[in-house]
């Protein structure tokens, strides 16, 4: 499990958007902040958690699994309703933190709401992450973990094919605790073929098995486009670095956008609505990688994490002048709401000079990436 991890670490995969018959496996939005914080508040739900969460720890720990997910490239899936749009739980394939005899591993888990029980959503999101562990990410097996008292919890794992292996004391939990002592379960990757690379980021998967591949080489400088208001003349400039093999870019729209076939060439077509391409960036981006954005309150939240960003007119965003740059877009929100703008003014047509500059700066960025490609 310990060369699978390394292997996955080297080379992190963006979370996939997953299909099934009536749920969706998606990555984190911030408009989940409030249902996940009902879900972790209800008694019911974390009858066997030590204890029900605050809104302030549950936001904490979005925020945890949403850049936990983005460094691993795996991780915690909302899952939400296709019917009802509703957020409806959460389906988790994790690395824990603490030590045992067992570790290092990764977990299958799930949290539902409680008006969702007794409806099989649960198998449903559990079977499919469990073929994209097996046939995405190729781990050799899968562990999950509860309480004696969990009879529901437990029941599941069996109908999964999980197989007991024991009971073990929880490091997090005192000794004496009435959590402390769990129950092990453990299971081995099909006797199928396995595939050591990721879908091609932005598909949908499926549960149908891939062939092997060989492991990934080193990774490439990672470059994420906010495609929806970008120049298709910036686009041609990163698309160009991709064919000369020095970067790997994805396109993220919530619409279909047609970009030039290349294996580093990817596209990520989330749903309609106000910043959930927004989020989604904010979700996947790393620190050290790059965006190219004009979206002032995306660039913060980017900046936060560590992330580069550079408008397609070539300005960078920096910690030391996001300030002003927000500033500056309060007040010209506010003045056009007043009337005291009319609407125009906006910013000059795109140019050469335009062009010139946003080169210029992406070139230096490739640069100080100091990718074995580009040597």
């Amino acid at each position: 499990m310990e060369a699978t991890l390394q292997r996955l670490a080297a080379a992190p995969r963006m979370v996939p958007v997953r299909r099934s018959e009536r749920l969706i496996l998606r990555p984190w939005r911030e408009a989940d902040r409030e249902p996940f914080a009902a879900m972790n508040a209800d008694p019911e739900v974390m009858e066997f958690y030590p204890a029900a969460l605050t809104r302030a720890e549950s936001d904490a720990l979005l925020d945890d699994l949403r850049l936990q997910a983005a460094r691993r490239g795996f991780g915690v899936w909302a899952v939400q309703e296709t019917a009802t749009g509703e957020l409806v739980g959460m389906m988790e394939l994790w690395v824990p933190s603490w030590e045992a005899e067992f570790t290092p591993a990764v977990e299958i888990g799930w949290r539902f709401v409680r008006s969702s029980w007794g409806k099989g959503l649960a198998l449903e999101a559990a079977r499919s992450a469990l073929a994209y562990a097996f046939d995405v990410l190729g781990l050799p097996y899968i562990l999950s973990w509860t309480v004696p008292a969990n009879v529901r919890s437990w029941r599941l794992m069996e109908r999964l094919g999980l197989v007991r292996q024991g009971t073990f004391e929880h490091p997090r939990l005192p000794v004496g605790h009435a959590l402390r002592e769990h129950l092990l379960y453990r299971l081995d990757a099909p006797a199928r073929v396995r595939a050591a690379s990721a879908v091609a980021p932005g598909a949908i998967a499926d549960d149908a098995p891939r062939a092997e591949t060989a492991p990934p080489g080193p990774a490439l400088p990672r470059v994420w486009i906010d495609g929806d208001g970008c120049p298709r003349v910036v686009k041609e400039i990163v698309w160009k670095a991709a064919h000369r093999g020095v970067i790997d870019v994805t396109m993220v729209a919530n619409r279909p956008i047609v970009v030039p076939r290349s294996p580093r060439i990817h596209t990520v077509c989330v749903s309609q609505g106000m910043d959930v391409a927004d989020d989604w960036l904010v979700a996947h981006a790393a620190a050290d990688e790059l965006v190219i954005t004009a979206d002032v309150p995306l660039a913060a939240e980017l900046i936060a994490r560590g992330v580069q960003v550079i408008t397609p007119r070539g300005e960078w965003f920096t910690p030391a002048n996001m300030g002003e740059k927000l500033s500056l877009r309060d007040y010209f929100t506010e003045a056009r709401a007043s009337g005291m703008l009319d609407g125009g003014g906006g910013p000059a047509p795109f140019d050469e000079r335009a062009k010139r500059v946003f080169a210029s700066g992406f070139d230096r960025w490739i640069a100080s990436r100091n990718s074995p490609v580009s040597r």
